[in-house]
């Protein structure tokens, strides 16, 4: 899906000063809600937390299911949605060994300041049950990016008793990440086979991977060539180099189906979203003009622009000429809670 704002469309809603936090607040509950959405659509395909939504039935997801992705924003969104704390709980009690600790803390980095803090602290409080009760020693490093220790024991805590979740289901082909993990380790090569599957016989730079999968250009170049050495990617020489799989026999290994879910860049629209819940609240904290409203979200927008013009779902330039930045703002936060449920 695309949205493209030209000049003719961009001035067509009226501007209304008395309704500046009423529309920042409807804009602010549909992104959070779609992005709710999307997450537990996410952890029920993986077998997690399969309880909490009964009686929905969805058509395949499209796009790959990002473990981290998923997790910070859960963690991010826990406050919001306290059912999200049990779930966490169990998953990091029971799944956590199929997580990349690396990857968590590159992509945690990405989030900004108004919203790490708090990420940090509940992510030390995911990390100690990773640690003490999933056993797994991986997460000791994490637990110390806390800032303050105090209030990961302040951290929501799920509800005493026995553990609801059970081993994270893998047979979807949007768990494909998760389950090329179980069998060649967690880290960048499973990683890497993971995303060239998703683009499907296309080629791909050590930069385009380094950007979608949040390792290191050194990490993912030495992993590429070796997987090329071993003749389970095709390499492209070339300045850069490419490369990329073919599809077939991948998948008949894995049972997958004809198309695999494709590589939606969920981190970049978690983190758009959780920037936004904040900007929205503090700015209507205080009164807010539409010309404030304006400025600041194109401010906004400019600054998260790789969330929406990634697969084409809203696109803009220095040459669009947009008269209405409040309404532009709507329609570009509509547009992307929309192909975020259409794609999870």
């Amino acid at each position: 899906m695309c949205a493209r704002i030209s000049d003719s469309s961009s001035s067509t809603e009226a501007t209304d000063t008395s309704d500046v936090g009423l529309r920042l607040g409807i804009l602010r509950a549909t992104l959070r809600n779609a992005t709710l959405d999307v997450i537990w659509r996410q952890w029920r395909t993986l077998g997690a937390g399969a309880a909490t939504r009964r009686g929905e039935d969805h058509d395949a997801p499209q796009a790959l299911i990002d473990p981290e992705a998923l997790l910070l924003v859960s963690l991010v969104l826990m406050s919001e949605e306290r059912r999200l704390a049990d779930l966490l709980h169990d998953w990091g009690a029971r799944n956590s060994d199929l997580m990349s600790v690396q990857r968590v803390k590159n992509l945690a980095a990405a989030y900004p300041a108004e919203v790490r803090d708090e990420l940090l602290t509940h992510l030390g409080w995911f990390a100690a049950i990773a640690h003490d009760v999933g056993k797994d020693l991986r997460w000791k490093s994490v637990i110390g990016t806390a800032r303050d220790m105090d209030a990961i024991e302040a951290s929501p805590h799920p509800r005493k008793g026995k553990l609801r979740a059970t081993r994270a289901r893998l047979s979807e082909d949007a768990a494909i990440m998760l389950r090329v993990r179980l069998g060649f380790g967690v880290g960048v090569k499973a990683d890497l086979i993971t995303y060239l599957l998703a683009r499907l016989h296309e080629w791909a730079t050590v930069r385009e991977i380094s950007e979608a999968t949040a390792y290191t250009h050194a990490a993912v170049r030495r992993a590429a060539e070796d997987l090329a050495a071993a003749r389970l990617v095709e390499s492209l020489e070339g300045q850069p180099a490419s490369y990329r799989i073919t599809y077939e026999p991948w998948r008949a290994l894995l049972g997958l189906e004809e198309r695999p879910p494709r590589w939606a860049s969920w981190q970049d629209r978690f983190v758009f979203t959780s920037a936004f819940l904040r900007w929205a609240d503090a700015a209507s904290a205080r009164p807010l003009t539409v010309y404030a409203l304006g400025t600041q979200g194109r401010e906004f927008l400019e600054q998260y622009r790789s969330a929406l013009e990634r697969d084409l779902v809203v696109r803009w330039s220095t040459h669009t000429n947009i008269k209405n930045w409040p309404a532009f703002l709507s329609r570009a936060v509509n547009e992307l809670a929309r192909w975020m449920k259409e794609m999870a």
